[in-house]
């Protein structure tokens, strides 16, 4: 039986959705209906996504003001509403605590929908299954397609796609937007810039936990080992201080952020609660695929290199070899003798893949 999503991967995934889907968005506002679907028609996963921008992934000034609003309502504050986007974090600040102060009414028909499917989400419901669920949201399958949709109806795509961002994000969790996306979104607000982990350490002083800098520590360097051809394996502090031509696939959190040109950070925790993992691992082996297309040299890390790096290794086998799983466990194995096997549920995984 599949675990239920935690609320906090719901949290994360309105906020960071949120700032994801301006981003997206942004570059297209004004443009004619579809125009997303006619640049991409399939997705970009290589070292040039679907993100516009130089660099791309930065977020509006709208999404920025949105950030004044979600820190006024961690310091209890009372803040002003001027934009549509910028009642996403308060109704994610509000779903948490209907005391929260300064909540901003969303206006308009539409907006108040979105604001009630934000508000359902987050509490676990399908939100996207409903009548009031606009057309381009309604039984979406993912976090792409919504964003697909969205941007494709034209006009204000930038706050249009905030919100449905905010929306999806809560729906999937944090680990079902695509890691091209989260990976490099980025921007100021707040007096402060932000990246996907100063986002993440938000949401969660929005859900009511402790918001504290993630500190990794120092751990003897494991690696980088070429463990697979084109591939290297390696733990947290082998790929921080690897050589920078690398394309790096990291399955933990970083603290301070790389300075690799290409990097992409999966959501992926090492236990029993990755609601997403099938999804998580589809994106990060599709997107390896289209980097090493590219001629890139692949670094796959974790935390101690052992656990989620194994799994990584071990479905790239069953995907490009077509190994089973036990065949791709004993491969790895053989070649990385850092393998770590006690999360059954990522052996689970793999044997479901095809």
């Amino acid at each position: 039986m599949t675990p239920r999503m935690h609320r906090s991967h719901r949290v994360a995934g309105a906020l960071v959705g949120a700032a994801v889907g301006d981003a997206l968005g942004a570059p297209f506002a004004g443009s004619p209906p579809g125009e997303f679907s006619r640049r991409f028609p399939v997705p970009a996963r290589g070292v040039h996504t679907e993100m516009c921008g130089d660099p791309p992934g930065r977020f509006t000034e709208e999404f920025g003001a949105s950030l004044v609003v979600a820190t006024f309502l961690i310091e209890g504050g009372e803040p002003a509403v001027g934009s549509p986007v910028q009642a996403v974090p308060a109704a994610i600040a509000a779903a948490r605590d209907a005391r929260a102060r300064g909540f901003p009414r969303p206006e308009g028909h539409e907006l108040a929908q979105l604001a009630g499917m934000l508000r359902r989400a987050l509490d676990g419901e399908d939100a996207l299954d409903g009548e009031d669920a606009p057309a381009e949201l309604r039984d979406a399958s993912g976090f792409a397609e919504v964003m697909r949709r969205t941007i494709d109806t034209g006009g204000d795509t930038s706050a249009r796609a905030a919100v449905a961002g905010a929306v999806a994000g809560a729906v999937f969790g944090m680990a079902g937007i695509p890691m091209r996306w989260s990976s490099v979104v980025h921007g100021t607000g707040a007096g402060r810039s932000w990246r996907l982990d100063d986002l993440q350490e938000l949401a969660a002083a929005l859900d009511g936990r402790a918001a504290r800098p993630y500190d990794p520590g120092v751990i003897p360097r494991i690696g980088p080992v070429e463990v697979l051809p084109g591939i290297w394996a390696g733990n947290l502090d082998a790929a921080r201080y690897s050589d920078s031509d690398f394309a790096v696939i990291s399955l933990c959190r970083l603290g301070e952020p790389f300075g690799h040109e290409v990097q992409r950070m999966a959501y992926l925790a090492d236990d029993d609660f990755n609601t997403e993992l099938d999804v998580v691992l589809e994106d990060v082996l599709a997107d390896m695929a289209a980097l090493k297309a590219e001629g890139r040299r692949l670094l796959v890390h974790c935390h101690g290199g052992a656990s989620r790096t194994g799994l990584v290794l071990r479905g790239w086998l069953r995907r490009t070899e077509g190994l089973s799983a036990d065949e791709a466990t004993a491969a790895v194995a053989a070649r990385w003798p850092h393998l770590g096997l006690w999360n059954a549920s990522f052996t689970a995984a793999l044997e479901r893949m095809r």
